[in-house]
């Protein structure tokens, strides 16, 4: 009798066997299994292809020497042969006292006639021929029951009495199936064994189908490098090439507007200023004029007064009766002809030190005479007031500074966007000219503090963090099978500014290895035995120092196919 020969391979699955079996031509399929074949371990997967070639009216065939599927193919009774030359037969391995309906109309196997022929064929064996028989029976009693029970509900619903209610007892066909009997005389101890069935299937199904799962963990070996060029910037982004070395720098800037108050220190004397006379003289040996500007200063012992209008001294160069000196005969032989004149001044500021008496020594002054002698100056009186003195502006703007330089710092750097590279070493802060009040020299109220307001700016460079580290691996020089696993943050070290822009060093650190990623872990893993996807990871990557594979269950053998369920740790370790 002909017959269609599947090779099962490792990775099949129980959907694959099943479709196979589906699509073969022959009544007779004989599944050839691999070695130690884990698929068709399970009570499950061998029920699901007995039922299938049932279903299909096909006669599995099951060739295997594996103890394990012997035993179960005895179970829903598959024939079973070591070769393709031998003579399959049913393995009686344990007797089946009970057996729900369900497991009795979709045991498949039981239909099989396996014919052994001379070149090493199959035929079905008279005891699986009187299974199949047995199956077509129960299945047509299954049905003739079903027809019953759907007239007795169309009858009550009718308004009619069943059969049995009305004394009427149709006899089933069941009734001559002595397991049915059985059966129905122990109803408990069938319901029981058939949920017990139940929960075994669906604890099979979570063991063998749902629950295994594996995690791969990699242990990867890197080298640690340390990396160091000299690159340069511009400030012009037309003029970036970061493939030279060449970064566009790109400002960032925060300005913030400051107050401080103050204690003023300054003093000053806001009395009445002392005002008076001066007499001021110059020589002349010819015609010449003298003029002394308002607002001109003179000073003696500290004190310093102003001249409160213009005034002139001048000669002729021939009226002797003008010069103060008539009497000298030498005045033309001498220092020349002297004019004086007098002049209002007043004292730069109030208090009653700047009056005087007549008093002829020491003045200076910045206009070109000189002073005969000073009249009474008087009228000085003294109020002493706290004012703002430059020393004061000062302080409170060092305060300014120290308090910001940092803080600024932190804040703006907190600014910067996912991408920004920034050069610290480039971060400075300014200041607007500060605004007093009340300004330098001026008086402030009691019980009161001076305010000085500044607008501190912080600014900083940055340059594209991405193409930084793009320049840094490309630099690296790389294997194209290796790659930078880890990088610390690179660093600008020497930021200078020079005639042609600006320079610095790159600087900083990486760890480099295998080129590994979980997805090509998991793709080499799936579908295969735990050892052998061990083996396979180990040799497929250079720098792999270890691989070990957990099971969720100590029944998982096999890394599952469903991607989901495979958790790919990868360890880098460096050396």
């Amino acid at each position: 009798m002909n017959k269609d020969v599947i090779y099962i391979e490792p990775e099949d699955d129980i959907t694959d066997i099943i479709t196979k079996i589906e699509n073969a031509k022959e009544k007779i399929v004989a599944l050839v299994l691999p070695k130690k074949s884990a698929v068709l371990r399970s009570v499950v997967n061998i029920k699901l292809i007995h039922k299938a070639g049932f279903t299909a009216d096909k006669t599995v065939v099951l060739v295997t020497d594996d103890p394990a599927v012997v035993k179960l193919a005895g179970t829903v009774k598959m024939p079973v042969t070591k070769d393709l030359k031998s003579a399959p037969n049913i393995p009686d391995v344990f007797e089946v006292e009970t057996e729900s309906k369900e497991e009795m109309v979709v045991e498949p196997g039981e239909e099989a006639d396996v014919e052994a022929n001379a070149d090493g064929g199959e035929k079905v064996s008279e005891e699986a021929a009187k299974s199949q028989t047995e199956a077509k029976k129960v299945a047509e009693a299954e049905a003739e029951v079903a027809a019953e029970e759907l007239v007795a509900v169309e009858a009550t619903a009718d308004g009619k009495k069943p059969a049995k209610q009305q004394g009427e007892k149709k006899p089933s066909k069941l009734d001559n199936i002595p397991a049915f009997k059985w059966m129905r005389e122990h109803k408990k101890i069938s319901i029981g064994a058939g949920i017990g069935a139940v929960v075994l299937i669906l604890v099979l199904v979570w063991a063998f189908a749902i629950a295994p799962a594996v995690t791969i963990t990699v242990g990867v070996r890197t080298t640690k490098s340390n990396f160091s060029e000299n690159v340069t910037f511009t400030e012009k982004l037309e003029d970036e090439d970061t493939s030279t070395g060449k970064f566009y720098l790109e400002e960032k800037k925060i300005e913030n507007k400051t107050e401080v108050e103050f204690e003023a220190t300054g003093e000053k004397n806001i009395g009445e200023k002392a005002s008076g006379k001066l007499l001021i003289y110059a020589y002349f040996k010819s015609k010449e004029t003298i003029n002394v500007a308002a607002g001109s200063t003179f000073t003696t012992n500290g004190l310093t007064y102003v001249s409160s209008a213009a005034a002139s001294l001048s000669w002729d160069g021939t009226t002797m009766s003008l010069c103060d000196n008539i009497n000298d005969t030498s005045i033309m032989n001498g220092t020349g002809c002297r004019i004086s004149k007098q002049i209002d001044v007043v004292a730069t500021e109030g208090g009653s030190k700047y009056n005087l008496n007549s008093d002829t020594t020491n003045w200076k002054t910045n206009a070109n005479v000189m002073v005969a002698t000073a009249n009474a100056i008087t009228g000085g009186t003294d109020k002493i007031v706290t004012v703002v003195q430059q020393s004061d502006v000062d302080a409170a703007l060092l305060e300014i500074k120290s308090e910001n330089s940092s803080s600024n710092k932190e804040l703006l750097l907190d600014e910067l966007t996912d991408g920004d590279f920034p050069i610290e070493a480039s971060f400075k802060q300014t200041t607007s000219d500060p605004v007093v009040s009340p300004a330098v020299g001026e008086q402030v109220e009691d019980g009161k503090n001076a305010v000085v307001t500044v607008v501190v700016t912080d600014s900083l460079y940055v340059i594209d963090e991405t193409k930084v580290k793009e320049y840094i691996a490309e630099k690296a020089k790389l294997a194209d099978n290796f790659k930078i696993y880890d990088m610390n943050d690179p660093f600008i070290e020497n930021f200078t500014k020079t005639d042609s822009g600006y320079v610095g060093k790159l600087k900083t650190s990486y760890t480099s290895g295998p080129r590994v990623t979980e997805n090509d872990i998991t793709e080499l893993a799936r579908g295969k035995g735990l050892g052998e996807a061990s083996k396979d990871i180990s040799s497929a990557f250079d720098g792999i120092s270890e691989v070990h594979i957990d099971p969720s269950f100590p029944w998982v053998y096999t890394v599952p196919n469903d991607t989901n369920k495979i958790t790919v740790i990868i360890n880098v370790k460096e050396s």
